[in-house]
């Protein structure tokens, strides 16, 4: 008796020492850390336009600076903030910096991820609305879009699953009986 407590002891404990390893080197991979991103530092700065013009026309900023444009609600037309030609384009050819039209009371903003210079322009008044961004600091990587929600199938695949099998448990039974009546009926007549 007490050599089958022995074994079953024995038993027990390496099952839980595996189990204790099992559990060791899985935690550690399901609680890896994820990798590290640079992020914006978060500093605004504010430009006004008013009057035909960008307050301040010149802006020195850092990496990671948002820079934010209100067009003032005393305004009468309509403006934009606008890459000047030929200067800072996207790989299809339209302005990196566009705001659209911009009525007053509005606003635009863009975070400045790459040092350079940034020429920049009313696309409305090109002659005297004139300025620019200079940029300094080492690039930073752009957060990531939002992510999209992914869609988990599992339970509709569960519930087709047990769908498919009451269709056919059904298909079973109603056979079964159909053979039983006719199994019944030819016996009748016999």
């Amino acid at each position: 008796m007490q050599a089958a407590l022995l074994h079953f002891s024995l038993q027990l404990m390496c099952r839980a020492v595996l189990i204790l390893v099992l559990v060791g080197f899985s935690v550690p991979l399901a609680l890896r850390p994820s990798p590290l991103i640079v992020r914006a530092s978060g500093a605004t700065f504010s430009v006004s336009i008013v009057d035909n013009a960008f307050q301040p026309p010149h802006v020195n900023v850092t990496t990671g600076t948002e820079v934010i444009w209100t067009y003032s609600r005393t305004g009468t037309t309509f403006h934009t903030v606008t890459s000047s030609p030929q200067t800072n384009v996207t790989q299809a050819g339209s302005p990196l910096i566009d705001s659209g039209d911009l009525h007053p009371g509005q606003s635009f903003n863009y975070t400045f991820y790459k040092h350079g210079f940034y020429p920049i322009q009313c696309y409305v008044h090109p002659q005297t609305m004139n300025g620019w961004v200079n940029v300094t600091g080492s690039d930073i990587q752009p957060p990531p879009p939002p992510a999209t929600p992914s869609t988990n199938y599992t339970s509709y695949i569960i519930g087709g699953a047990i769908a498919g099998a009451i269709a056919m448990g059904s298909v079973v039974i109603f056979l079964r009986r159909r053979a039983q009546k006719a199994g019944s009926t030819s016996v009748i007549k016999v």
